[in-house]
């Protein structure tokens, strides 16, 4: 007298509540994913900041010509100028003085702010565009 199995009302009723979730958890998810890329950034920024100081003592007062140089000092993930959803841009203006910039690779998916880092050790963010030496100080 029953059939065995759903029928298409029930099946469309599980659907919809599967969308609704999905609907709700997935930004979620994606905001945490950003906040964990953010975190991981800053703190790699601090990593470096204190490599950078370790080179500049470790060869004549001078920071490195190029991020390649700093190898031996920091992981090689970081080496590669790419990680957790950030691009690290390095530039020496002299001996004294480098400038080192953390992009999202893609905003709004894998960060929301950029951050910019000196030999001053203070990490600044942006979130209009590309950090400077003009942008607040991050916590």
């Amino acid at each position: 007298m029953f059939s065995k199995g759903f029928t298409l009302i029930e099946v469309m009723i599980i659907l919809a509540v599967i969308m609704i979730l999905a609907g709700i958890s997935i930004p979620s998810m994606i905001r945490s994913n950003i906040t964990s890329n953010e975190v991981t950034t800053i703190s790699n920024l601090r990593a470096l900041h204190t490599a950078f100081i370790i080179y500049y003592n470790d060869n004549g007062k001078q920071y490195p010509q190029s991020f390649s140089d700093m190898s031996p000092y920091i992981s090689p993930a970081l080496v590669s100028g790419s990680r957790s959803g950030y691009l690290f841009v390095y530039q020496r203006i002299d001996e004294d003085t480098f400038t080192m910039n953390a992009n999202p690779k893609r905003l709004g998916r894998t960060g929301t702010r950029y951050f910019y880092l000196d030999e001053t050790g203070i990490i600044r963010h942006n979130s209009s565009g590309e950090a400077s030496v003009n942008d607040p100080p991050t916590e």
